[in-house]
């Protein structure tokens, strides 16, 4: 028989469970979107944490000569230049004379030491701000060595020249560099990129590039919005600098005060965890007819050249890039064409001065992302016609 419990004990048990109640309620969890927290696996950073610059991460690019857009300073290893500081990189941009230049300042890379393909690449910076100061967070093509600028790719993660409320960012390939750069810009009416830090990042993957500023998405870039090449599924490195004037942000004057810092809280890269081995395999795509007309136009002889490219299987690949070249043309040409929904790429034009010379148009390479340019598989390389 169980014991007979007094009316006395359950009350002090009823009081006990009642003062404890409220120390035992579970807050309900707070609900997250589990495909954004596990799509982004962290693989490499840097946190600038140490003491000096890690070597194991990067280099330095080093010394004058404008660097391609006249720009007026002298890249240097000094710790004046660049250095760890309160957890942070700092790269300053100082006026001094300093190797017949007026200027110093620092451009850090990680080429040849880390390097990835696909992925987000994200900053913490805080960046500079006055006439002729130009800061930016990069990418380059790791094979630009044998490539050569911008057939290997350059990818602006974040470029700002002086203004404190507005960043760019832009792609650079062949047919579609400099000044024709292909990007947008940001623009915040309600900070100064100099005065806070902010995240600036990109989210990189097969044919696509988007751009943000504090997770907000402002520019999104694919194949389809470039006229040459896409030329960023391979290896990248990142790059740090800051630039005193150049073509582009023009020059300091009696407003620009030095120095002038660029601070890193932190860079880090993600892999994307989504991409699976189907969305990375790629193929290889050859040439599988040539033709060419030649016509009297204006009294002046013109070729007409047409490029049909296909895959291993012989199915008609769209979005391929033909580069070409012309021998026996007067001047010029059209060069670069990107086939269409029939694998055709074209019409390549050219003209020529005589009609006692051959022309000849001759395929130099056929691009396309993740497929690689099976050249022995061609039916042609060339198509030579006479008037």
């Amino acid at each position: 028989m169980k014991p007979h419990k007094s009316i006395f004990s359950l009350l002090i048990l009823a009081l006990l469970v009642s003062c404890a109640a409220p120390e035992v309620i579970v807050e309900a969890p707070v609900i997250t979107e589990p495909d954004e927290i596990e799509r982004w696996e962290l693989v490499w950073s840097d946190e600038f944490n140490g003491v000096t610059i890690k070597f194991a991460n990067w280099t330095y690019d080093t010394g004058a000569g404008g660097w391609g857009n006249n720009e007026l300073q002298n890249y240097t290893d000094r710790e004046e230049n660049a250095r760890i500081e309160d957890g942070m990189l700092v790269i300053e941009a100082r006026e001094e004379e300093y190797k017949a230049s007026d200027y110093t300042s620092a451009r850090i890379k990680t080429q040849e030491l880390q390097s990835w393909t696909y992925g987000r690449v994200e900053a913490r910076m805080k960046l500079p701000a006055g006439k002729g100061v130009w800061s930016a967070f990069w990418m380059l093509g790791e094979d630009i060595a044998t490539s050569s600028w911008p057939d290997c790719g350059e990818i602006d993660i974040m470029e700002n020249i002086g203004d404190p409320k507005t960043v760019y960012g832009t792609v650079h390939g062949p047919g579609y560099s400099g000044g024709d750069g292909v990007g947008s810009s940001y623009y915040s009416s309600d900070t100064s990129f100099a005065e806070e830090f902010h995240t600036y990042a990109v989210e990189w993957q097969p044919g696509e590039i988007s751009w943000f500023v504090d997770d907000v998405l402002y520019n999104t870039i694919s194949d389809a919005d470039v006229s040459g090449a896409w030329v960023y599924d391979h290896d990248f490195f990142i790059i740090f600098n800051l630039a005193v004037g150049g073509l582009w942000p023009g020059y300091p004057d009696e407003t620009t005060v030095f120095p002038q810092q660029l601070l890193v809280d932190y860079v880090r890269v993600y892999r994307n965890t989504e991409l699976t081995e189907e969305d990375l395999a790629g193929g290889s795509v050859h040439i599988a007819e040539m033709t060419m007309e030649m016509d009297n136009v204006e009294e002046k002889w013109q070729g007409t050249a047409y490029v049909t490219v296909v895959d291993e299987g012989g199915n008609p690949v769209e979005g391929a890039v033909v580069s070409a070249g012309w021998v026996g043309a007067a001047s010029g040409g059209t060069l670069e064409s990107k086939t269409d929904e029939n694998g055709v790429a074209g019409p390549f034009i050219a003209t020529k001065l005589s009609h006692k010379e051959d022309l000849s148009f001759c395929v130099s390479k056929v691009s396309k992302i993740l497929h690689e340019y099976d050249k022995d598989a061609n039916v042609q390389n060339c198509v030579i016609k006479a008037p």
